[in-house]
């Protein structure tokens, strides 16, 4: 299963050249990454209190730019889950102009499930259940 979340390209997503900042796609990765969680079921808890708290961390994330973007571009991000572990799971990302599908940047991230006590722990069984579903759905 793949997740497509539209980006519209903002004028403070710019640098000097007048194109979206290369640091601004991990920006972009993020925002869709939460949807492709969301869209999978879990997202991470970051309520304070009772109860049980857990996260996601970046483990590594790259990213290689193949076109530049600019302002006024609505951009595709294509999230797919990779590879499902036993503490982690990797995602992917293609990044498509929308007007032409120019292929403008494409990326993977590794996450690893982080417990209360801020330690890497073995994915809760309905997350990896969920996440081994999506893989090439």
């Amino acid at each position: 299963m793949e997740t497509v979340f539209p980006i519209a390209v903002r004028s403070t997503d710019l640098d000097g050249l007048r194109h979206v900042n290369n640091a601004v796609y991990f920006q972009y990765f993020e925002q869709a990454r939460l949807a492709h969680l969301a869209r999978l079921g879990f997202l991470p808890t970051y309520v304070p209190g009772e109860g049980p708290r857990h996260a996601i961390a970046i483990a590594e994330t790259t990213c290689r730019y193949r076109a530049p973007a600019y302002y006024g571009d609505t951009l595709l991000v294509t999230v797919r889950t990779r590879e499902v572990r036993r503490r982690s799971f990797s995602l992917t990302y293609e990044v498509r102009r929308q007007a032409d599908g120019v292929l403008v940047a494409e990326g993977e991230s590794a996450q690893v499930w982080i417990d209360e006590h801020e330690r890497p722990a073995p994915l809760p069984d309905g997350v990896r259940e969920s996440l081994e579903a999506s893989l090439g759905a």
